[in-house]
C-alpha cells in the first residue's frame, strides 16, 4: 500500500493545528465590540477631549479579568479609544459627636489663692464625687476651722478617643460680672498645661450667658484620651454643672458600587455555596438573613476552582432585628477586595443556621476610565470577554494620556455618563437596586472546556500515531525491492 506524501503532510499539519484552533476559537476578539458580554452607550460631556467615566456595576459583574483587562471603550467606527484606569477619589467627610461631661467640684479652703503647684485627689462623699486639693504633705488644704469653697471643676475625659474640637460650658453666671474661664489639661492631676480660655458675661438675670470672648471654647482638636480637664474662674460666684464636648473626626469615604445578587439555592441550613460569573474583586458582601429577629455568626470562604482548598475571607455576625418598631440589619462583611470565582457562607453550628437563602448584595470598590474621545460618536463601553487572553495591555499610563500630568488631575476632568438603561446585556437584567447577578451553582467535576481540549489533544495524538505507523510501513515497502 502506497500513501501519498503530500496527503500525509497535510494530515499531520491538521492534527498539530487542531488544539491551536480550539484555543483560538475560545479566545474571542478583544477588538470587536460584539465579542463582549455587555455593551453600554456612553454620553459624553460637551466640548472636552479628555473625560472620565465611572465604571458601572453592569460592567463590573461581567468582567472575566481581575485586572479589568476585558474592558474597552469604542467609538462609532468600532475602534477602541485611548484610555487609562484609575481609582475614584475619596470624599472627605467630617463626623461630629457630642459628649456630655459631668463637672466635679474642686473644694479647697476659702483662703486658697489658686491651684498652681497643688495636685488633686478624687473622693466619694455621700454618693457624690468631689475633688480635694492635695498639698503633698498628706494633709488636706481643708482644715477643721477653715471653711471650704468651690475653687473650680474637674472633667473626666479619659474615655474620649476622638479629637476634641470645642466645648460649651453649662454654668450659672453672676449678673453684670465678666467671668474668665481657664481650661487646663493633665494626665496625673498634678502637672497641668493650658488648653483654652474665654470670658463670659450675663447682662440680666433672665438672660442667658452672652459671650465677650467665645461662648464655645475651641480646643484645637486636642487629644484628651486618658486626660482630665480642670476649669477655674477665680473668685466669681459660678455654678458649673457640666460641659458639652464636641469631638470631630475626618474620614475619607469612597462610595462603593453595589449589585444585587439572586438568592442562591440553599441545600443545607448551615452552608451556602455559589459561583460568581465574574472575576472582579469583591470588596464586601451585605448579607441579610430572611425572617425577623435572626442572628447568625458566619464565615465567608472563597476559592477559584474546585481543585483549590477553601480559604477564609472573613468572619462576622449577620442579623435582622426589630427594636421599638424599627428594623436593624448588619453592615457589610469586608472581604478586602478578594477575587474568587466561588464562595461559601458557613453558619455557626451552634445556631439553627439559615431558614432560607439570605439576601446578598455585592459591593465593589469604584473605578473610573480616563479616556480621549477620539473619533466620532456614539461611544460604547464594552465589558466581559469569554476569554481575556487577547485583552492584555489595554490601559495607558496616566502620564501618557494627560499631557503634563499632575497627581489626582484626572479627578477634575468632565464626567461622561453610562446609559445603563439602554445597555445590551447578555445573561442578566438591570433593576432599581442594581443589576441582578445570577447565583450559579459551584463547579462540579472537570470544566467542559478542559474536557473538550483534552479530547482534541488525544485525537491529535492518535492521528499522529496513525500517520507515523503509515509512514513507517510505506518506508519498509519502498526498501524491499532493493534488498
Amino acid at each position: 500500500m502506497r500513501i501519498n506524501r503530500r496527503f500525509l503532510m497535510l494530515a499531520l499539519s491538521t492534527a498539530l493545528a487542531a488544539p491551536l484552533l480550539v484555543l483560538a476559537a475560545d479566545a474571542t476578539d478583544a477588538g470587536n465590540p460584539g465579542s463582549y458580554a455587555v455593551r453600554i452607550p456612553v454620553m459624553l460631556a460637551p466640548d472636552a477631549p479628555l473625560q472620565r467615566l465611572l465604571v458601572p456595576a453592569e460592567a463590573l459583574v461581567r468582567l472575566q479579568s481581575a485586572g479589568y483587562a476585558d474592558l474597552r471603550l469604542f467609538n462609532a467606527a468600532g475602534q477602541p479609544v485611548p484610555m487609562a484606569l484609575a481609582n475614584v477619589a475619596a470624599e472627605t467627610a467630617t463626623q461630629e459627636q457630642q459628649v456630655k461631661l459631668t463637672a466635679y467640684p474642686i473644694l479647697g479652703t476659702a483662703g486658697a489663692a489658686g491651684l498652681e503647684g497643688l495636685s488633686l485627689r478624687i473622693e466619694e462623699r455621700q454618693g457624690r464625687r468631689v475633688v480635694q486639693l492635695n498639698t503633698g504633705s498628706g494633709a488636706n488644704t481643708a482644715g477643721a476651722a477653715s471653711p471650704q469653697k468651690v475653687l473650680g471643676a474637674l472633667l473626666d475625659t479619659r474615655s474620649i478617643t476622638a479629637p476634641a474640637a470645642r466645648m460649651t460650658l453649662d454654668a450659672d453666671l453672676p449678673v453684670g460680672q465678666p467671668v474668665s474661664f481657664d481650661v487646663q489639661v493633665s494626665k496625673d492631676l498634678k502637672n497641668w498645661r493650658p488648653l483654652a480660655d474665654t470670658v463670659l458675661y450675663r447682662a440680666e438675670a433672665s438672660a442667658p450667658a452672652a459671650s465677650l470672648g467665645d461662648n464655645s471654647l475651641a480646643l484645637s482638636m486636642a487629644d484628651l484620651k486618658d486626660h482630665y480637664l480642670r476649669i477655674t474662674w477665680g473668685d466669681a460666684a459660678v455654678t458649673l454643672r457640666g460641659a458639652t464636648l464636641v469631638t470631630s473626626r475626618s474620614t475619607a469615604l469612597r462610595q462603593r458600587v453595589s449589585a444585587t445578587m439572586a438568592a442562591p439555592v440553599l441545600t443545607r441550613p448551615h452552608e451556602l455555596t455559589f459561583a460568581l460569573p465574574f472575576a472582579t474583586p469583591v470588596a464586601a458582601l451585605k448579607i441579610t438573613p430572611q425572617g425577623s429577629n435572626v442572628l447568625v455568626p458566619i464565615r465567608v470562604l472563597g476559592r477559584n476552582d474546585r481543585n483549590q482548598p477553601w480559604g477564609l475571607l472573613a468572619s462576622a455576625v449577620v442579623y435582622r432585628m426589630t427594636t421599638a418598631g424599627k428594623e436593624q440589619t448588619s453592615g457589610p462583611v469586608e472581604l478586602q477586595g478578594s477575587s474568587v470565582r466561588e464562595m461559601k457562607i458557613e453558619a455557626d453550628l451552634k445556631t439553627p443556621g439559615f431558614a432560607a437563602a439570605p439576601e446578598i448584595v455585592l459591593q465593589f470598590e469604584p473605578a473610573q476610565l480616563i479616556f480621549l474621545a477620539s473619533g466620532q460618536g456614539p461611544f460604547t463601553l464594552a465589558a466581559g470577554l469569554a476569554s481575556s487572553t487577547g485583552a492584555a495591555g489595554a490601559f495607558l499610563p496616566m502620564a501618557s494620556l494627560i499631557p503634563g500630568y499632575k497627581a489626582q488631575q484626572e479627578n477634575s476632568l468632565p464626567v461622561a455618563q453610562a446609559d445603563v438603561a439602554k445597555a445590551d446585556i447578555t445573561g442578566g437584567s438591570a433593576g432599581a437596586a442594581g443589576p441582578l447577578v445570577a447565583a450559579q451553582p459551584p463547579s462540579e467535576g472537570t470544566p467542559t472546556r478542559t474536557l473538550v481540549l483534552w479530547g482534541v489533544l488525544l485525537a491529535g495524538a492518535l492521528a499522529l500515531g496513525l500517520m507515523a505507523w503509515a509512514l513507517l510501513k510505506q518506508t519498509r515497502q519502498a526498501a524491499q525491492p532493493n534488498q
